[in-house]
Formats: structure tokens, sequence, C-alpha cells
């Protein structure tokens, strides 16, 4: 079979023709036919031994990177979506053919499109899980999506419009990009490309969410802004943390950012959230299906993944694998 394997953590993965398919066990009894799986910026550094589960994935060598996916059963056709821990190291999803635990395996309908649905359900997870179900949004609170312009960051501020949500504050550092975030449902951009950020026109109502897929110095500018210039505390502030595509791990924290304003600091995947990935599967696989949301996507063979794997999932545009 046709896989993307690396060899170390120090090289990209290269495509192999006659990779030998996988063999199920009891654990992972289903062998499924790969369709379409997302390059995704956790896939990449987990593939360079980056991340901290990268050797969680590969124990060893050779081994097949990718942390999601959609296929078929082979034994009965059933079209289902792979996410990462219903599959087994070493056998990741950037291959033909991979094994799975069938009990962890999220079963589709035959009519959605595959590409699209798999290169925009992980990315957009990560704003509903937290939104409806950690926190629960109410219509008439704000959102700042911090990293507006990415691929996540505008799947956002369209699962924020799908539920009801009024004040979509879009924020990037690219001002013409940042403009197409209206036509996704934003209804105020914020330019953070500055030293420093001027919120006086933004307009806030209800408390206030900040989704920040981008950390480093748009974070720290941020909080920067929330410290208030007055003993008043008029609402809550809750800060997202879900990505860092600013390259930046690290961030300065000023004290009074958060004992003055109140700003609860939190994670994305929280007990609450884990306990009701379920439910907003289900939820989001709905609106997938019925063009409620949608991503920018380009279709790329798995030799093009193999050639170009540094350059691809960029510029707010996510790579989907077809085999």
């Amino acid at each position: 079979m046709k896989a993307l394997i690396i060899d170390d953590f120090s090289s990209t993965p290269k495509l192999v023709r006659n990779y030998a398919i996988p063999e199920t066990d009891p654990k992972y009894s289903s062998l499924i036919k790969v369709l379409a799986v997302p390059v995704e910026n956790i896939d990449k550094l987990v593939a360079s031994g980056k991340h901290y589960s990268s050797k969680y994935w590969h124990p060893s060598f050779p081994s097949v990177p990718g942390a999601s996916a959609i296929g078929q059963k082979v034994d009965t056709d059933e079209l289902v979506y792979l996410p990462a821990m219903s599959m087994r190291p070493l056998n990741g999803s950037m291959a033909e053919y991979t094994v799975a635990q069938p009990n962890m395996l999220i079963e589709l309908p035959s009519k959605i499109n595959v590409n699209t649905a798999v290169a925009s359900f992980s990315s957009a997870l990560t704003s509903l899980l937290p939104l409806k179900y950690d926190i629960n949004i109410k219509p008439e609170d704000s959102i700042i999506i911090n990293g507006a312009t990415g691929f996540a960051g505008k799947l956002a501020i369209q699962v924020a419009r799908q539920l009801s949500v009024k004040n979509i504050i879009a924020a990037g550092r690219n001002q013409t990009k940042l403009e197409h975030s209206l036509a996704l449902g934003a209804n105020q951009l914020l330019d953070i490309s500055q030293t420093k950020i001027n919120m006086d026109h933004i307009k806030i109502t209800g408390n206030l969410v900040i989704l920040d897929y981008l950390w480093g110095m748009p974070a720290e500018k941020l909080l920067k802004n929330l410290i208030p210039d007055s003993p008043a505390n008029h609402r809550q502030t809750t800060i997202i943390e879900i990505g860092a595509a600013t390259g930046q791990n690290d961030i300065t924290l000023p004290a009074t950012a958060l004992r003055t304003s109140g700003v609860q600091l939190r994670g994305m995947m929280t007990t609450k959230s884990l306990e009701n990935r379920k439910k907003a599967a289900k939820l989001l696989w709905n609106w997938l299906i019925n063009e409620k949301i949608h991503g920018d996507i380009s279709i790329i063979s798995p030799e093009t993944a193999a050639k170009n794997w540094s350059n691809t999932s960029q510029n707010g545009i996510r790579s989907a694998i077809a085999f």
C-alpha cells in the first residue's frame, strides 16, 4: 500500500509505495480503507518530535504519521471518522489502510463530502467545545477570535455565528485577510499587527470570551488591554488558549491583567469539554453535512504531501490528502 512514513524525528515524511498493510489485533480490530486525511499543525509537530505525544505515536521507526481521517470499514464499507486515539501507534492515518478501535469510530452518512469534512472537523471542535459545552456562551456575549485569518480561526467565526453570538470580533495581523472575516460572520475587526493595540473603537457587550490561536506577543497585547483604568469590573473575561501559531510558547503575564480585571485563563480541553465531545461531534457533523460551516481546503495527493510537507496547510487553507 501507499504510505507516508518517517524514519526518525529529524526528517520529513517520505512516500513508500509497498508498505505492509497493518494487521488487526483484539484491540484494534477494524481494518480501515483511508479516504481522506487532513495535514494539521499537530501532525507536523508530532512527526518532528516536538509534541509531547510524539514518542507515544512513534515509539519506533519506521512509523506512519496522521492523527485523524475519514475512511471505510473494509468488512462493511461503512463510512467512518477516525479520531486520533482510535488508531494504533505506528499506524497513523497517512496510508491507504490503518487499524482502529471500532468503539471509537464515528459513523458518517454516505452523502458527506469527505475532503471538506475531514479538513474542518477537528479544527472546528477547538471553538465549539469550549464555547458551547464549557463556558456556555450566550448570544449577548462578545467573542474575540485572536487569529481569525487562520483556518481554525475562520471556522471559529462560523461556529460562533451558529451559536447565535451577535458580537464577533475578528483579530488578526493581516488587514486585507481580516476584512474577509466580515463575510464569514464577524461584525468588528481588530488589527493586532501594531506594537500597541487600540481597542477604543471595539464595542464589548455582555461577558467577553477570547479564543486564542496565536499566543505570544498578540496574546500579551490583548492582556494588557484588559487592565481596567478604574476599580470597577463590569464583565467576566475568559481567555481560552488553543494554539500557538506565532511559534512563541512563552508570554509575559502582568499580575494586574488577572488581579484587577478578573480574567480567567484556561485551556481548551477541560474535563467538561471532553465529557461532551460526542454531543459536539454530532452537532458539528450536522453543520458540515448541511454546509452551515466550511473551511478553505486544498486536495492533494500523497506524492504532493511528501514533496511539499513543510508548505502544506498555509495561509488559512487546509490541505487534505486524498488516497
